[in-house]
Order: C-alpha cells, then sequence, then structure tokens
C-alpha cells in the first residue's frame, strides 16, 4: 500500500512540474524549474516517511485542495447561466450564437497555467516535506533557506550605495515589495536561527553545544541576519508590513515562551489567537494605506489608477470570481485611459478578483488553520520545534502582507514559502508522535 502511494504522489507530483517546466523555458521561469528538480527528488525519500508525512497532508487536505478544485470550476464549461461570467454569454448575443455554456474564468487558458503552477508549488512543499523529515537534512535546507534570505536582504543595504544605485527598486514601488516581504522572512528565520542556538545551549543535551564557543558560532551569524533583516526592512517595509513582522515574531516568541511555560497546546494557542486578535482589532486598522474604502484602503501602493481601475473590477466582480490569473486581461477593459496598471495593487484584492469574495474567505480561514496546525506542532514537538514555529509565524506574515502588498504574487516568495512550510509542516510532529 505504502509502495503504491509513494507512487502516485511522485506521479502526480511530476506531472504539473514537467507542465511547469516546458513554460518556464519559454518565459524563463526559475521558480517552476526549482519545482521540478525538488519534486523528482521526492523519489529517493523512504517509505517509512512516507508513513509519518501522509497523515500530515491528510490533516491539511482541505487547504491543499480547495484553490485546485475552485480553479478546475473555474476552468470546466458550465451550462448554468447563473454561475458563468457574464462574458460568454455576451460574446454568444454579439456573434449571434445561443448557448447556455460558458465559463467562469474570462481567460480559461490563463486560469489553466495558474492552477499548473499552483501544483508546481505544491509538488515543491510536498517533496520538501518528504525530503525534511530527517532532522539533520531539515536543519541543512533551514540554515540554506535563511543564508539565501539574508543575502536578499543585504542586497537592499548594498543598493542604498550611491555606487550601487539602481540595483534595488525605489521604495513603494511595487517592485520593491518582493524585498519586503524576504526581509520579513529573514528577520523571521534569523530570529529562529538564534532562539535555537540559545535552547540547545540551555539544554546542553548535546556536548558541541554545550560550550561558549559553540554557542557564539551558532548566535553569532543569526545576530548579523537579524540585524540586516531588520535594516533592510527598515529601508523598505510600510507601516503594514512592520506590524505584520511584529506579529509573526511574537508568533515566534510566544511558542517559545508556552513551551516553557508547559502550557497544553491547545490552551496556548486560544491565548495566542485571543491576544493577537485583539491586537490586530486595536492596530492594524488604523495602519491604511490610503483612503480607500474596504480592504483597498490597505493597500500601500501610492499608484491612484491602479486602485481605481481595482475598484472598479472589484464592484463588477460575480461572487464565483473572474478566473484565476485574469487580472490582466481585465485591465484593459476598466483602467483609464492611457493608463491601464499591470497588476493589482495587493494581492487580497488580486484574490477578491480572481477568486471572488467566497474564495478569499475561504482562503484566508484555511491560511489560519494551517497556522494553527503548525502553531499547535511546535508546541507538541519535544525538539526542533522551531520549524514548525518559523512556519506558523511565516504564515501570518504573509497573510498580514497579502493585504497591502502585492509579494504573495512573486513566485520567488511562493518557492520560499513553500519551502519553509514544507519543512515546517514535515517537522511538526515526532516520529514517534501521535497527531492530536
Amino acid at each position: 500500500m505504502l509502495i503504491a502511494f509513494r507512487l502516485l504522489i511522485v506521479f502526480i507530483a511530476t506531472i504539473p512540474a514537467f507542465a511547469a517546466v516546458n513554460d518556464a523555458l519559454a518565459r524563463g521561469g526559475i521558480a517552476q524549474i526549482a519545482a521540478v528538480l525538488v519534486t523528482l527528488s521526492a523519489a529517493t525519500v523512504p517509505l517509512g516517511d512516507l508513513s509519518i508525512v501522509w497523515p500530515l497532508l491528510r490533516r491539511v487536505s482541505l487547504a491543499i485542495a480547495f484553490p485546485i478544485a475552485w480553479m478546475v470550476l473555474q476552468i470546466v464549461p458550465l451550462p448554468f447561466t447563473s454561475l458563468v461570467n457574464p462574458i460568454w454569454s455576451i460574446t454568444t448575443a454579439a456573434m449571434g450564437e445561443a448557448s447556455r455554456w460558458g465559463h467562469v474564468s474570462v481567460d480559461p487558458g490563463a486560469t489553466l497555467r495558474s492552477l499548473v503552477f499552483y501544483l508546481a508549488m505544491l509538488a515543491l512543499m510536498i517533496s520538501t516535506a518528504f525530503i525534511a523529515r530527517d532532522r539533520k537534512r531539515a536543519e541543512t535546507a533551514f540554515f540554506v533557506v535563511t543564508t539565501v534570505l539574508t543575502i536578499l536582504s543585504a542586497e537592499v543595504l548594498i543598493g542604498q550605495a550611491k555606487s550601487f544605485a539602481g540595483m534595488i527598486p525605489p521604495v513603494g514601488s511595487a517592485a520593491s515589495e518582493l524585498f519586503i516581504a524576504t526581509s520579513a522572512l529573514a528577520m523571521l528565520c534569523n530570529c529562529a536561527v538564534a532562539i535555537m542556538a540559545v535552547e540547545r545551549h540551555l539544554s546542553r543535551k548535546e556536548a558541541d553545544n554545550s560550550s561558549p564557543g559553540a554557542l557564539a558560532i551558532r548566535l553569532g551569524p543569526a545576530l548579523i541576519g537579524i540585524i540586516i533583516a531588520g535594516a533592510a526592512a527598515r529601508i523598505l517595509a510600510p507601516n503594514f508590513a512592520i506590524a505584520a513582522l511584529v506579529l509573526g515574531l511574537s508568533a515566534l516568541f510566544f511558542v517559545a515562551a508556552f513551551r516553557r511555560l508547559g502550557l497544553q497546546p491547545s490552551a496556548a494557542t486560544i491565548v495566542f489567537l485571543i491576544v493577537a486578535g485583539i491586537a490586530v482589532a486595536i492596530v492594524f486598522p488604523h495602519l491604511q494605506g490610503n483612503t480607500a474604502d474596504g480592504i483597498a484602503g490597505f493597500a500601500s501602493s501610492s499608484n491612484a489608477e491602479a486602485l481605481s481601475a481595482t475598484t472598479r473590477i472589484l464592484s463588477a466582480t460575480p461572487w464565483l470570481g473572474n478566473g484565476v490569473g485574469t487580472f490582466r486581461t481585465l485591465m484593459p477593459a476598466y483602467g483609464d485611459f492611457g493608463s491601464v496598471p499591470q497588476g493589482a495593487p495587493t494581492t487580497a484584492l488580486s484574490v477578491a478578483i480572481e477568486w471572488g469574495w467566497p474564495a478569499l474567505a475561504v482562503l484566508v480561514a484555511l491560511a489560519l488553520h494551517l497556522f494553527v496546525f503548525l502553531f499547535r506542532g511546535a508546541l507538541r514537538r519535544g525538539r526542533d520545534w522551531h520549524f514548525a514555529s518559523t512556519a506558523a509565524a511565516s504564515i501570518l506574515v504573509m497573510l498580514a502582507e497579502a493585504f497591502c502588498d502585492t509579494s504573495l504574487l512573486s513566485p520567488a516568495v511562493q518557492v520560499i514559502a513553500a519551502v519553509i512550510v514544507g519543512i515546517g509542516l514535515s517537522q511538526s510532529v515526532g516520529r514517534t508522535s501521535k497527531l492530536k
């Protein structure tokens, strides 16, 4: 049974990855190629790891399957005029044809490409979860991700020098949002490495970690990374993104504190959610970046044309959305004359337009569900809980940032997030632990 399941997982994961690599070769997409390379390595995972990872995947199966089901619904032809996008009935009427069939998506091809890319990212996350079942491999992968994020943050600092002016996009531009997200994730990962070093030093269970020299070797680079990431965030990040980072850091340190206090995972999770919910309700409404109504008010972008066009599209968006990946198709029809913005001001606005309001609410709820699962996993782990807590904190930061910028739409951020969540998911339960 396990052999069949292993082959099924590798087969399912490899098909979208190979499809993605064809698109990658045509467009130069590094993210898709990275997904292929990690996916193919899943074939080397021991069978024993599958019996541990599979229950974890089942617990988050709704979060995994919902985006697939929703995009398939948007792609397939439907005979219900109340569900399909009005553009199809208008088109058939203009052509003198009578047809009740249509699609939810205004561009099924773009939605299909989005589905393939999502499957590639899913394959990357699942493959990472398989590979990171070994604690040494998980630690190595985590350190590599932390190093990459720190280098990206250092690039922001280097770009402030006159000799390297122009290397980093200007502060406040949409292109700089990638570095806002990577600096926030770099801060979380370096803080996790620092906490890991201090905890191992205090426990003194490993002889190599009991000396002050070993502590300095581990703690020194982490502190340098924290300084670099903090400086990069201070340069680029708006107030809302800083608040999102603080929320993620609070989750990281709450886990460490709760573990020291010996609180039960369920009780500790409830306490954190209550405290965090009150803090968000008090602080976040005062961090609106503009005067727009609703979630558009949190956009940090100052592009008035994009905000105006997005608001018009949003007001005409059906409940099932316009189709994932179709925002650029819609913009020419709603943009101001002579000015056609290329993207939405925030990820949340893009999701609301492409997926629909109900799907946005479900996706937020599923992200919180995944956060709770990883948060509780970090509390119930005997050791190596830092990976799950960092993944949980990263989900909070990315979820909050989705309402102020478009960093989560970047393939590079999606790849990094998939790897971090994959490591955290894999290490949220020990080899001998039972899910509760």
